[in-house]
This record gives structure tokens, C-alpha cells and sequence, in this order.
């Protein structure tokens, strides 16, 4: 007799697992849990898109490297994140400008581009099969927000960048064929994938180069000196250079997190919607990212669903796809997942170093996929003796957030509170 399933864990499972998570297209067989003690010269931990591109770059060099994942690789970050690859920072070229010189300021916008041609380059060379689309529209709901679209894109012509193009309210049908939108910014360069398949890709290619990768092995302590001393719950790693990435917390460090507010942002996944239907709503097959208050931002994936995500915790994401696309008032949701981000004061990402041989990225805001990327990269220039492009990022002042997680949370809450606000104001 078959086994039925509740349908409440049907669906808790389904909201727990993203589309991502449930179709890869490989298998990676890791080391499994670590139970030895072993040397190296570069500890990774954490196998998001820094860690995993961290242990890419330095294994490149010629390092020997173990990568650390605290849960199963299909359970990291990089199958829960949105896939949108987007040039640019929380701040605009020119708020950059002024608080970091224009030349740093075009220092780091060439470094987003920079990190989308490391991710291209990686995904032709190796050939990792990840559903690669180019071209996102910001979309703009009102006349403020065409001003501020002109205005940006006057910013990004600045610094070189003229590919930017603006979309008029005749033309965004083109783009997204939605009545809520009165405008866009297209960018030809911006792109959307399958975020766990590019970093299953990535992380296979530094293992077959001589990377040791251990999932189910979360650090319980590290301890700093010439060699960094990483203990796990069975294990232990000896690693000339230590790196952490993403939003870590092991007892005996500084507390990284105080510097960021972490969140967990809702994603969700239709069913496959009919072809006639998903060529009418996102004609060119384009990301699309929007100007509310609270940003909502959505793809198709290879099979035809839509992908929809917000940066609000706790929201209702199917009433927010209907009211952009009353079409799918039917579609039913396949998957509901949480993407985890964290996000500084200043909007910027938290680089630095704890001693001269660990070093850490994080706090990305919502751009972790280049910025994670280019994060491993920096970091293994950095350790090799390179560190210009690194500090320019660990020079960057960040302020701490008073109080534990509680206080985080009131404080997400808040901010949250405010841009539903400005939303219905709109």
C-alpha cells in the first residue's frame, strides 16, 4: 500500500527545499564529514559563492586547500540565493564618489564588472551547464523613479560605463509586460543563471585540481597563531591561512556579526507556467528587478517558472507576483524557500583580516553572487602578496549594530515597516 504524505509536510518540505536545490544538474561527492586531523595551507570555511570561488582561486595557484561546509553542499547558501548578476552596489556611483574618492569609486564599479566576467569566464571555460541569461531591467513604478534611472545612468556614463539604457514606458512591454511599471534601465551585461549548478560546477573544478572539500563539518573553534588551528566536532585542520566566508560565528573570534543585520528573505517557484503565458509576462526572458520600497525581483527559470523574490521577511510574495501579473492569479507555487542575506550599515561589503593569516568577506547586501566571487578572488591575491584590491574594500569603516539577535530583529522589522510604508504611499 503506498505511503501518502501530510499535506503539511509536503508542503513545509517544499518550502524548505528551493527549485535550485532539487534540480542539479551533477553529482559532487565530498569527503563527508572530517574525523582526521590534516595540514594545509588554506583552510576555507564555508562553501557559499566566496568560499567556493576562494577555493578555486587559491587551488589555481598552487595551495593545498580544504574547503568546510557546516551543513550538506546542497544545503548552502548558493541553493537558496536569488539569481540575478547585477553590477553595482547598495550605493550609487556618486554617493561612492564622495565617500570614497572617484577614483576608488570607479575602482569598484569596474570590480563588479570585473566579478561577472570572472563568473562568464569560469562558466565557458569549465563548460558548467547553468542556464546563463544575459540582461536585467530595473523597473521603475512612477516619475521619481525614472528621474533617479536617468540620473543613474548619467552616473555610470562617468565611469566609462555607456552600455546602460534607459526603457520608456512604450517600450517596457518589450521587457516585462506589466501595467505597474511605468519605465526601466536596462543593462545588456546583467544576467540571471541556476546559482547552485554554477557553484556545484566551480567547486568540482578546484576538486579534481586537488581541493578536499568536507560537508556535514561545522567549526567549533578556532584558534589563531602562526598556524591557525581549526578545530570541527570530529576533526582538526592545521592551515597556514585561514579564510571565512559569509556570516560565521565561532566562539573565541571577534564577532563579525556584529557588523551586519543577517535576514532571511522569501523566494518562491510556480509550476512550469504555459509557454503562451511566460513569453507574454517576460518577452526577452530578462531578470527584472523593481524600484518599490521593498524590491521584489524575478526570472524565468529553463522550464519555464517564474522565480519571485522579495527583501522583506514575512511578506505574502504570491499577492506581489499577482499584482504585477494578474495572469498568474492561478499558477500554482511548486517551491517557498528562504534566501539568507546579510546586510551592513553603510551598504557596502565587510572585508578584512582577524590576524595577518585569517581573512573574511561578508555582509554583501544583496549582491552576493559577483561580490562573493570577486570576495575568493581578492583573497587569494591577497594571501599570494597582492593586497591593493582587497584593502581598498578592508579600509572601509563599518559600524557596529548594538544589541544581540533580538535587537536585529526589531531593527529589520522597522526598517521593514518603513518601505511598506513609502510602497503604499506610491
Amino acid at each position: 500500500m503506498p505511503t501518502v504524505t501530510p499535506k503539511d509536510q509536503v508542503e513545509d518540505r517544499n518550502y524548505r527545499n528551493s527549485w535550485y536545490a532539487v534540480t542539479p544538474n551533477r553529482l559532487l561527492v565530498t569527503l563527508g564529514a572530517l574525523n582526521e586531523e590534516i595540514n594545509c595551507d588554506i583552510c576555507v570555511i564555508g562553501a557559499g559563492f566566496t568560499g567556493i570561488s576562494a577555493a578555486y582561486e587559491f587551488v589555481q595557484k598552487g595551495y593545498s586547500v580544504t574547503l568546510l561546509e557546516a551543513k550538506n553542499l546542497l544545503d548552502s547558501s548558493t541553493g537558496k540565493n536569488g539569481s540575478h548578476l547585477l553590477r553595482g552596489y547598495q550605493l550609487s556611483p556618486d554617493h561612492m564618489a564622495k565617500k570614497y574618492t572617484p577614483g576608488n569609486a570607479r575602482m569598484l564599479c569596474n570590480l563588479t564588472l570585473e566579478g561577472l566576467a570572472l563568473i562568464v569566464g569560469r562558466i565557458a571555460k569549465h563548460e558548467i551547464k547553468c542556464d546563463l541569461k544575459f540582461g536585467h531591467i530595473t523597473t521603475a513604478l512612477d516619475r521619481d523613479n525614472i528621474s533617479t534611472i536617468i540620473k543613474r545612468i548619467k552616473e555610470w556614463n562617468k565611469l566609462g560605463h555607456t552600455d546602460m539604457q534607459y526603457v520608456s514606458a512604450k517600450d517596457i512591454p518589450a521587457y516585462v509586460d506589466s501595467k505597474k511599471y511605468a519605465g526601466g534601465l536596462y543593462d545588456p551585461k546583467g544576467a540571471h543563471f541556476h546559482p547552485l549548478n554554477y557553484a556545484l560546477g566551480v567547486a568540482q573544478t578546484a576538486q579534481t585540481a586537488g581541493c578536499k572539500i568536507y560537508d556535514e563539518t561545522p567549526v567549533v573553534k578556532i584558534e589563531p597563531g602562526a598556524t591557525v588551528k581549526i578545530r570541527t566536532q570530529q576533526g582538526v585542520i592545521n592551515a597556514k591561512f585561514a579564510v571565512l566566508s559569509g556570516h560565521i560565528k565561532i566562539p573565541g573570534l571577534p564577532k563579525l556579526g556584529q557588523k551586519i543585520l543577517p535576514a532571511a528573505m522569501p523566494m518562491l517557484a510556480t509550476q512550469p507556467l504555459d509557454s503562451r503565458i511566460s513569453s507574454k509576462i517576460l518577452p526577452k526572458n530578462t531578470a527584472v528587478s523593481d524600484m518599490c520600497g521593498i524590491m521584489n525581483y524575478f526570472n524565468l527559470s529553463n522550464d519555464g517558472r517564474l522565480l519571485f523574490g522579495s527583501i522583506c521577511p514575512d511578506i505574502d510574495l504570491q499577492k506581489r507576483m499577482t499584482a504585477i501579473f494578474p495572469e498568474l492569479k492561478d499558477a500554482t507555487i511548486a517551491h517557498r524557500w528562504n534566501n539568507p542575506m546579510d546586510f551592513t550599515l553603510n551598504r557596502m561589503p565587510h572585508f578584512g583580516r582577524l590576524s595577518d593569516n585569517i581573512f573574511y568577506a561578508h555582509g554583501y547586501c544583496g549582491q552576493g553572487i559577483i561580490l562573493g566571487n570577486l570576495a575568493g578572488k581578492l583573497m587569494a591575491e591577497a594571501v599570494s602578496g597582492t593586497a591593493e584590491r582587497f584593502d581598498v574594500f578592508a579600509r572601509m569603516k563599518h559600524l557596529s549594530i548594538p544589541g544581540g539577535d533580538a535587537f536585529k530583529k526589531r531593527l529589520l522589522a522597522f526598517a521593514m515597516a518603513w518601505h511598506r510604508l513609502q510602497d503604499t504611499l506610491l
